[in-house]
C-alpha cells in the first residue's frame, strides 16, 4: 500500500521548481504532495501526483531526470507526541528515515505524513501494529 511518489533532480536556480509544476500542470494532474530541497547547485523536488506513471513519462518526456519510488504515508494524528511516537517505533527497529513531510490527503481528516524509507513495507506494518493508520493515497 506504499505510495509512488516522483523524484525529480532540478537545477538550483531561479524558475527551475516552477518548470516541474507546470509539466505537471499542463499533463492535467494534480499535485497531491510535494516537498523539494536544494544544495549547492543541484536541487531534489519529491512529489505525489494523482497519476504517478503517467507524470514520470511527462516529466522525462520534458527532459528531467526523474525516478518512481514508494513511501508511506501514515495519518499520525494532531497531538503532541505523536510523530515523535513513529519515528521513535522506527528508532527502536533501527529504521532510518530518509525525509519526511507533510500533506493533505483529499479524504483523510488531517495532514498525512509521508516517510521516506527503505522498506515501506515493513514501516508500514510496524506503524499499523502500533495503531497508526497507513493511508493509501490514489496515485
Amino acid at each position: 500500500m506504499s505510495v509512488p511518489e516522483i523524484c525529480v533532480q532540478i537545477k538550483n536556480v531561479p524558475g527551475q521548481l516552477v518548470r516541474v509544476t507546470t509539466v505537471l500542470a499542463d499533463s492535467g494532474l494534480s499535485i497531491l504532495g510535494m516537498t523539494a530541497l536544494a544544495t549547492g547547485k543541484v536541487g531534489w523536488v519529491r512529489v505525489i501526483v494523482d497519476n504517478s506513471k503517467f507524470a514520470l513519462e511527462a516529466l522525462d518526456d520534458y527532459g528531467f531526470t526523474v525516478e518512481l519510488g514508494e513511501a508511506v504515508a501514515v495519518q499520525l494524528g494532531d497531538e503532541a507526541g505523536s510523530i515523535d511516537r513513529a519515528l521513535r517505533i522506527l528508532s527502536d527497529e533501527k529504521i532510518n528515515v530518509d525525509y519526511i513531510y507533510n500533506i493533505w490527503e483529499r479524504d483523510a481528516p488531517e495532514a498525512v505524513t509521508v516517510l521516506g524509507v527503505q522498506s515501506p513495507s515493513k514501516v508500514e506494518k510496524l506503524l499499523k501494529a502500533e495503531g497508526f493508520e497507513v493511508v493509501d493515497i490514489k496515485a
